[in-house]
């Protein structure tokens, strides 16, 4: 990693009143991300070669700090599920080699150059359905393999619908269009369903946790988690940009709670690809 910047570059730095931002690259076998602290995108040219870097979806005004809690430096973060990202990352362990690179550039002109201040690999991580959490550790002070490769937890492990689950969501997928909701009754986050278009087959939470995809529409191409399902009524992770809900194509498909007994085996009969460890002894007083 060079810190070595250009003569306009320290000039500039000498300068009052300037502001800088960090330029944030997330680089896996198969996927790139390219975030940045600044308010909106920044674009970052180098070799004539332009890149666009996306606000940070952390989940804290702290999504991205350094750290020096294990003696080398490290940086810890959060990420909010949004878009692709689970689809991206945790199918298949994605993360689990990844790099990540931070960067300075001043938030006005970015193509003065980019001073690197952090390389390394991913670290400990945990996730759940909103967000990704963990560790990324220097390159030259720590160790990149994570050990043990898996954490022992009762509940399984796998993205549901992902390559190591193996539960194919496009057979449980159900597809809507604006005339099966009550649009006047309902929000951009909260969404009533026209008398018995989901409580007449599912039961309440049915469909907790599970996707909901625009494809028609001002909205097109939004998806968002499903927080809650209660009779003909979802609630949605965070509201749906547009309030256009006159024109609206979407599809859902339920979630899963990762329990192997009520969910992996009674509703999905997915038993043999549970990753998970249910029978682990708790901790009990002793009498």
């Amino acid at each position: 990693m060079s810190r070595s910047i250009s003569s306009a570059y320290f000039t500039k730095m000498q300068q009052d009143g300037f502001k800088m931002c960090l330029l944030i690259d997330l680089e896996t076998a198969n996927y790139d991300y390219h975030w940045t602290d600044a308010a909106g995108e920044i674009t970052y040219t180098l070799s004539g070669n332009p890149t666009v870097y996306q606000p940070f979806p952390g989940q804290t005004a702290e999504g991205i700090r350094e750290s020096n809690d294990m003696g080398v430096s490290a940086v810890d973060f959060i990420v909010a599920n949004t878009g692709t990202l689970f689809g991206d990352l945790m199918d298949v362990h994605e993360l689990d080699y990844a790099t990540v690179k931070i960067g300075r550039v001043f938030t006005d002109t970015p193509d003065l150059g980019r001073m690197d201040v952090f390389i390394g690999y991913m670290g400990d991580y945990t996730y759940d359905r909103n967000a990704i959490a963990g560790q990324v550790r220097n390159k030259w002070g720590s160790s990149r393999t994570k050990f043990p490769y898996y954490n022992y937890q009762d509940k399984c492990a796998w993205r549901f619908g992902g390559a190591g689950c193996g539960v194919d969501t496009s057979s449980l997928t159900l597809t809507f269009s604006a005339g099966n909701i009550n649009t006047s009754s309902s929000n951009t986050r909260e969404l009533l369903f026209n008398a018995s278009q989901l409580s007449q087959s599912y039961d309440n939470g049915r469909f907790d946790f599970g996707r909901f995809t625009v494809i028609d529409g001002p909205n097109s191409g939004s998806i968002r988690m499903i927080m809650s399902h209660s009779g003909d009524v979802l609630f949605l992770s965070h509201a749906l940009p547009i309030n256009s809900l006159s024109v609206l194509g979407f599809t859902i498909y339920p979630g899963c709670k990762k329990r192997r007994i009520a969910d992996c085996r009674s509703l999905y009969n997915n038993d043999e690809n549970f990753l998970g460890f249910p029978w682990i002894p708790i901790q009990e007083d002793a009498f």
